[in-house]
């Protein structure tokens, strides 16, 4: 019998071989480690589209992996490049990615909280509310053991108001302010409250002091908080909601509070603004002429022609109730001026009365939202997101027409009677969508995945990330 010939004898892999496939497969996952970690960093810098070339990298070295298919580490890389693809704006690819990520059906705990939550801010910015709201029950279902749940039930809120259901919403941000409470997060919870008081008001179904009471403790958790950089918006949107209570000298107050803390040129003037309106309310012409002023002066010095040719018709309305008609008059043809220069047609309806402004929601927002995949928002309630949404709160001469005001705030001024509601004017927030903090967004994250607001509305939450221990 004779025996088989070399070639015919079957090779044993040499170990060689075996060793340096090994090595290259520990090279690729450093590489997807390290540019994990890079774009988590670049995040963190606010620099979205390196955050994305480094997130595709990694994808397309774990997709070329024949070992890496179908493993976690492909799902991570998966979930973080879609993630970052919503928070930069293309909420549809990121949509594709996220769901490509879901890891499997009895998977618990918060990894999988944040790939539901990411699944629903991606529909949230395609506008599939419906969808949007079950994938954010989802994510609760996941955060309610860890007592991690503000962040879902805040998104959840901003849900039911774009549907047009303010009573839920409202009690959604109020159980999202518990949430952020317990957790050791003020800012949020005081956010979260302040958007609740809005919600109430806009459903009718509460009573003023049931209101108050809710401004009063977001105003309370705000000093509380070590977040004072944004405590002049959040005392300017608490002004806001005691002004269309028609409570002004507590409108007052709290506007007073927001000035010193407001630091930019514009920011100021909408609070000097707001404060003239308040002034106008109260019948106080004087202090609101002088208000109203210093409004127009700093929004021309910052370019903003529009929203001073606002300040000049509040201007000649509190002068025209201070008999000077000749300076009332010369303010109106400022304010109509303002309008053709901008190329406005809603100015003409603010010269009875001296009304500031749009009211923009604040970040919950992700009034915020955030708002986008404005990408990030994080803990909030709330940007913004919540941040495109715009009301007017009120118009006519220095008066809000929604309801006649209260005899102990004072009546309507110059006789005759309150004009009517008058469209495009009103008292407004300081835009806050470029200064929001961790606590203003709903970002889920992971303790790389801290990235900066963007500049849209819906935030993104990216979560857990893979990075190989």
């Amino acid at each position: 019998m004779s025996s088989p010939s070399p070639k015919e004898t079957p090779q044993e892999p040499e170990p060689c071989n075996r060793k340096k496939r090994k090595k290259g497969w520990l090279r690729r996952e450093a590489s997807i480690r390290a540019l994990t970690k890079a774009g988590h960093g670049a995040l963190r810098a606010g620099q979205h589209r390196e955050a994305v070339v480094s997130f595709q990298k990694a994808f397309l070295l774990a997709s070329g992996a024949p070992r890496l298919r179908d493993t976690s580490v492909l799902r991570a890389c998966a979930f973080n490049l879609g993630a970052a693809y919503v928070e930069t704006g293309d909420p549809a690819r990121g949509l594709a990615l996220l769901l490509r990520a879901q890891p499997e059906a009895k998977a618990q705990g918060r990894h999988h909280g944040d790939q539901c939550f990411n699944v629903a801010l991606a529909y949230h910015a395609l506008g599939d509310l419906p969808l949007a709201l079950g994938w954010y029950h989802k994510a609760l279902a996941h955060y309610q053991p860890q007592g991690d749940q503000g962040g879902a039930q805040a998104r959840m809120g901003a849900c039911y108001r774009a549907l047009g259901w303010p009573e839920q919403a409202a009690h959604c941000l109020q159980e999202a302010s518990q949430a952020y409470t317990r957790a050791g997060q003020p800012w949020a919870a005081a956010l979260a409250l302040g958007a609740a008081a809005r919600c109430m008001l806009k459903s009718g179904r509460h009573g003023v002091s049931e209101v108050v009471q809710v401004l009063e403790d977001s105003r309370r958790l705000a000093e509380t908080s070590a977040e004072l950089g944004l405590l002049g918006h959040l005392y300017n949107d608490l002004g806001l909601g005691y002004a269309q209570l028609q409570l002004f000298p507590l409108a007052v107050e709290v506007f007073l509070q927001a000035l010193p803390l407001c630091r930019q040129p514009g920011e100021q003037a909408t609070v000097l603004r707001n404060l003239g309106m308040a002034h106008n309310a109260l019948g106080n012409y004087g202090q609101a002429q002088d208000f109203h002023q210093k409004a127009a002066n700093l929004h021309g010095s910052v370019g903003q022609r529009w929203e001073q040719g606002r300040s000049f018709a509040s201007l000649a309305f509190a002068l025209s109730q201070l008999g000077d008609h000749r300076a009332a008059r010369d303010n109106y043809l400022h304010a109509l001026q303002a309008a053709r220069d901008t190329e406005g047609a809603g100015l003409h309806t603010a010269t009875a009365g001296g009304q500031a402004g749009r009211r923009h929601e604040d970040p919950l927002d992700p009034d915020s939202g955030s708002r986008k995949a404005r990408g990030s928002r994080q803990g909030l309630p709330g940007g913004r997101d919540l941040s495109q949404d715009t009301k007017e709160l009120g118009s006519g001469p220095g008066q809000f027409p929604t309801q006649q005001i209260s005899q102990q705030m004072g009546r309507w001024r110059g006789g005759g009677e309150p004009p009517r509601e008058r469209r495009g004017v009103g008292m407004c927030s300081c835009d806050v969508r470029a200064s929001e903090t961790r606590a203003s967004r709903t970002h889920r994250a992971s303790s790389l995945w801290r990235c900066k607001p963007p500049q849209s509305g819906i935030p993104p939450r990216p979560g857990t990330q893979w990075l190989p221990g």
